[in-house]
């Protein structure tokens, strides 16, 4: 479930007054993400309804909302399907409802898509290097929150959650994530970090949004590859559509080629991305009770293991 904040309808329709966009007319929470609560919101402009979407930040501070909302409004103005943050009377894209941080974007046309198409593939794979390309002239920038002390300190937390022969191979990949991170023949940049299905919108064969920049940083470009293709390219056994995998980075590359030295490292990515991923899922939720099912990415860390 995607709301952890609730309220009266009273309350947004007096937030909303901050952006004179219309009256509220109806919301409805978004189901499905983990982190942030999300409701769309429709208005009513003069009769006419137009839909939104208010995303109410859990895990972002006040300080860290407007490098999320420049780089989306950055990348928006460079042509690509992001969603442009609404600014309110007074010029903020920055508002605060609940005490929370809170944004307000366009609801943008589309569905997540659910039966992956070769061509989707390679679409994504082109927006993704378009979106770096873009987001090397953003003029502001924010560290890796997942660097290997955060690895190191969560796996010593979940450790009791994993199997002794998973907890082992977790502790080999962090400790060469480690080695990695000084890397200097690897391309860096600003990444999206979280570019899953259910974070792109499709009619049909057309990419209509990339959505939800929570977890944009600072990181090697070749480690937000990674993520999109353990997501993308997998399958429910943990193996790869090598299909699927070579129509992305083939679409990737007509915007970026990628170094020789850079392929052969995307296992090496793959591998820290589901150790990331591992270790968010395992700490979401209570009681040792994840909100989204770990063993997803643990399936593809055991099957890219040597």
């Amino acid at each position: 479930m995607a709301v952890f904040t609730t309220f009266k309808q009273e309350s947004l329709a007096r937030h909303l007054v901050m952006y004179d966009l219309g009256e509220l007319h109806q919301y409805e929470p978004i189901e499905g993400g983990i982190e942030n609560s999300n409701y769309f919101v429709t208005l009513d402009n003069n009769g006419q309804l137009e839909e939104f979407v208010l995303t109410i930040a859990e895990g972002v501070s006040f300080d860290e909302i407007p490098f999320f909302n420049q780089l989306m409004s950055h990348l928006f103005h460079y042509g690509l399907p992001v969603p442009e943050p609404l600014r309110t009377l007074d010029g903020m894209t920055n508002t605060s409802f609940c005490r929370k941080p809170t944004s307000l974007f366009p609801r943008l046309p589309g569905a997540h898509p659910v039966n992956l198409t070769i061509n989707q593939c390679r679409t994504i794979g082109v927006k993704l290097a378009e979106l770096h390309d873009a987001a090397q002239s953003n003029r502001q920038t924010r560290p890796n929150p997942y660097s290997s002390n955060w690895v190191n300190q969560t796996l010593d937390q979940v450790q009791h959650q994993l199997s002794k022969e998973d907890f082992v191979l977790l502790q080999q990949i962090a400790a060469h994530y480690a080695e990695f991170e000084q890397t200097p023949e690897l391309s860096r940049g600003i990444i999206h970090g979280d570019l899953f299905r259910d974070n792109a919108l499709f009619v049909d064969e057309e990419l209509t949004g990339i959505i939800d920049f929570f977890h944009a940083c600072e990181d090697f470009l070749m480690q937000d590859i990674a993520i999109t293709i353990n997501d993308w390219c997998a399958k429910t056994d943990g193996s790869f559509d090598d299909a699927r995998q070579a129509a992305l980075l083939d679409g990737y590359q007509t915007i970026r080629h990628l170094t020789d030295f850079e392929l052969e490292s995307l296992t090496t990515f793959q591998r820290f991305a589901a150790l990331r991923f591992t270790l968010t899922r395992l700490i979401s939720g209570e009681d040792g009770s994840p909100l989204k099912d770990p063993e997803e990415f643990l399936r593809i860390v055991r099957l890219l293991s040597p």
